[in-house]
């Protein structure tokens, strides 16, 4: 009944997966179990396998199937998929073997292989990745990426303590997840590649115990650790520990991991300074939206010295112009790479306490939520609501709905402003194509203003720098 449809995965398994010939009738016995049918002829493969970057359309005929015989609701057919592509991986020891013998020789051919294996294996879903609306500000001074997100966020399927923890390895919704382990400081530590991809190859590293995110020179430490880990091509940075930081788990420590650069390490260094107590240090501040000192070296012990007394002493600055006097509301994000030898971290300054002119209705509707380190690099993620909303703007702009502000949907009404900006620019209604790149320009110019917005002021940062012996070049 299934006999052509399980001969091709079984193909495209050994081609792709590593799937042995002498584990094929095993892998079938299990793909039989799973679809629960007790008779299997294997049949010569007739699917295009050339350039398939995922299993996906092949696992559509088996997941139609599964729901025609009520073996699975509809709600339970991504699950479904992963628990059919696990019957056909390698296992995860099998994955950690390959990928220690190749990083052992190259760190990146390690990870890239990783990548298109999850990518093979369906777990890096990327035919669901192409249903985000995705875009580059192109007319902003730095090409910050625009990412409205339609995947959902993991859940643990009820059985692990959180979304992070090790135990969601082949578990629930998670059949077909591979991890390869490491040691960060004496500790174990896995990694695996983030469904989301909000930037290049993104991934997550997280400690196998489930403790809390603690901070500290202990935590800068271990992100300098992991950048070694991922190896020169990449970085690792830490959400912030702090109500309203923009971290969505601190509950369990990890580091998001990404590779190649991101907008944020594209901009030009701005100013050059020197610490009194640390002259051999390279301290400059970046020329990006948010306020970022990068400091790099090669002596790990001495740079995490310098940072954590600059992050402690940030954490308990207060001015006229923050009032952190709780000492509460200050925080960071932190990224560090290893490049040609020099541990570089970008520290991003960040506070609660900033006193600055609250930003309208459309800002609020367009990034309600703290920003996180995936935004502060440069990849503002947009919640999926704004897709539908900025659907409704564009047919105001290109005459499709007459506009009538008194007439305004409740979803639509904050945007109001912008519409009626828009449309005095454009001199009215314009082509849908004009229309929907006019919002992306708004949206751009919007996202451009948040990020500014969560930058300290020229003269706190003078002011903390000089508290510390810092000065400038």
């Amino acid at each position: 009944m299934l006999d052509v449809e399980i001969s091709n995965l079984l193909e495209y398994a050994k081609l792709n997966l590593m799937l042995d010939d002498l584990d094929t009738e095993y892998a079938a016995g299990r793909l039989m179990r799973l679809l629960k049918i007790t008779d299997f002829a294997p049949v010569e493969p007739d699917a295009d396998f050339d350039g398939m970057a995922s299993p996906n359309k092949l696992l559509a005929p088996l997941v139609d199937y599964a729901l025609g015989q009520n073996l699975i609701a509809e709600a339970d057919a991504a699950a479904f998929k992963n628990a059919v592509m696990d019957t056909l991986i390698l296992r995860p020891s099998e994955v950690n073997d390959l990928f220690e013998s190749t990083h052992s020789v190259n760190k990146q051919k390690a990870f890239d292989w990783l990548y298109d294996y999850c990518v093979k294996d369906g777990y890096v879903d990327l035919d669901e990745l192409g249903k985000n609306d995705r875009w580059e500000a192109k007319e902003l001074k730095s090409r910050i990426e625009v990412i409205i997100n339609f995947m959902p966020q993991a859940t643990t399927d009820k059985y692990p303590e959180c979304a992070l923890c090790i135990e969601n390895e082949g578990f629930g919704s998670r059949a077909n997840m591979r991890t390869v382990r490491t040691d960060i400081d004496g500790e174990e530590w896995f990694f695996t590649y983030s469904r989301h991809q909000y930037f290049d190859k993104h991934g997550v590293l997280t400690n196998v115990e489930h403790k809390p995110m603690s901070g500290g020179a202990e935590t800068l430490k271990k992100l300098a650790l992991a950048a070694d880990f991922v190896g020169a091509d990449g970085f690792a940075g830490t959400n912030a520990v702090i109500a309203d930081g923009g971290a969505k788990n601190t509950a369990h420590e990890h580091f998001q991991v990404g590779f190649r650069s991101t907008p944020m390490f594209r901009s030009a260094l701005k100013r050059r300074y020197k610490s009194a107590e640390y002259p051999y240090l390279e301290i400059n501040t970046v020329d990006w939206y948010n306020t970022v000192i990068r400091i790099s070296h090669s002596n790990l012990e001495k740079t995490v010295e310098f940072l954590d007394k600059l992050i402690r002493t940030w954490k308990g600055y207060s001015d006229e112009r923050i009032e952190n006097t709780d000492g509460k509301k200050n925080f960071c994000n932190v990224v560090c790479r290893k490049l040609s030898g020099k541990y570089v971290f970008d520290v991003i300054l960040r506070s609660n306490a900033l006193k600055r002119p609250r930003l309208g209705a459309e800002y609020e509707e367009i990034k309600a939520d703290a920003l996180g380190l995936t935004d502060v690099l440069g990849y503002f993620v947009l919640p999926t609501k704004l897709s539908e909303q900025l659907g409704q703007v564009q047919l105001y702009l290109d005459g499709t709905v007459p506009y009538d502000a008194k007439q305004l949907p409740p979803q639509t009404k904050p945007f109001a402003k912008m519409i009626e900006r828009i449309m005095k620019e454009q001199g009215g209604t314009t082509t849908k194509l004009e229309a929907k790149l006019n919002v992306h320009d708004e949206v751009d110019a919007a996202c451009e203003k948040i990020l500014g917005s969560t930058a300290v002021f020229d003269d706190t940062l003078a002011s903390l720098f000089d508290s510390l012996g810092i000065k400038a070049q």
